[in-house]
């Protein structure tokens, strides 16, 4: 009668090629899990779009794009701080209207939705340097 270890126990043997393979799963793994958590810690994030928010005297900056505009409000000596709102028109839809009046305006940004408006804005003269 002869004695041997059960298969996979603690005295089985792995050929070099196995614990060469299992060491690049392990890294594989390790590698995917630290982006992941470098991705989550570091990654993009969708800023809160402020613009319903803003009214005549605030300033904000665009985080978004020109057709998907986001403000992010900040305090108008904020060197980010690009534009400063002149008037909201609540219920308003068409900018062209809303801000036809409104001395100084360089440019507007509107939501139409449940809650519609439209921002009539300028460029901030009170911007701090960088």
């Amino acid at each position: 009668m002869s004695l041997s270890a059960a298969p996979g126990g603690p005295n089985a043997s792995h050929t070099p090629e196995q614990i060469r393979r299992n060491r690049l799963i392990f890294l594989a793994v390790l590698v995917v899990l630290a982006g992941l958590v470098a991705f989550v810690s570091l990654g993009p994030y969708d800023k809160k779009d402020q613009s319903a928010t803003l009214k005549a005297g605030d300033c904000f900056q665009n985080v978004g794009t020109a057709k998907n505009a986001k403000a992010e409000k900040l305090d108008c000596t904020d060197p980010h701080a690009d534009y400063k709102v002149l008037k909201r028109e609540k219920d308003a839809v068409v900018d062209t209207f809303a801000c036809s009046g409104v001395p100084g305006t360089t440019g507007s940004l509107t939501q139409v939705a449940k809650d519609s408006f439209v921002v009539c804005f300028k460029k901030n003269d009170q911007k701090g340097d960088k």
